[in-house]
């Protein structure tokens, strides 16, 4: 089995309730929506075995890893092929996801980011954390939803003197 893979790296998590925790980012390549704002190159630049994935991610000192993209339950039997092998070694699994799927893939924490305003029926209502892009939108209707924390954050910003700044 293959993933369809935009690039994997370290860095630290820079959002939401893990913010601050060093962490192996797997992007998956491709998305079902097409928001004007994203900040992510998720064309596809290799397609690797699950095992050459999984290889990679142990090149590095963390043990926290965040399946993302795109869209990675568009991958989901890869990614859930890849969620059970990191388990067996140890490894805390999270996944980014704009909740258009029920698809959990085996992972450890979700979090989702719905897209309401660009397309996206939003599904998963239910996970560890909800983080939400705000655009003007009424945010009532994100209250009645079962998560256990809740983050909102700017679509982008924008500064005179710097210019056009990256989603925070």
């Amino acid at each position: 089995m293959h993933l369809r893979i935009t690039e994997i790296f370290y860095s630290l998590q820079g959002e939401g309730f893990h913010a601050g925790k060093a962490a192996v980012f797997v992007r998956g390549a491709g998305c079902n929506l097409a928001c004007d704002f994203c900040d992510t190159d998720f064309s596809l630049k290799q397609k690797l075995p699950v095992e050459d994935v999984f290889t990679e991610i142990q090149k590095y000192p963390s043990r926290f890893v965040i399946f993302t993209g795109g869209e990675p339950t568009q991958q989901a039997e890869a990614f859930r092929e890849l969620a059970g092998m990191l388990h067996e070694q140890g490894y805390y699994v999270t996944m980014e996801t704009n909740g258009t799927s029920l698809d959990r893939l085996g992972v450890d924490w979700v979090t989702v980011s719905p897209k309401l305003l660009h397309g996206g029926k939003w599904l998963m209502r239910k996970a560890e954390e909800l983080k939400l892009i705000y655009e003007g939108q009424d945010l009532r209707p994100f209250e009645t939803e079962e998560f256990a924390h809740y983050f909102l954050q700017a679509k982008e910003w924008k500064s005179e003197r710097w210019g056009k700044g990256e989603r925070d």
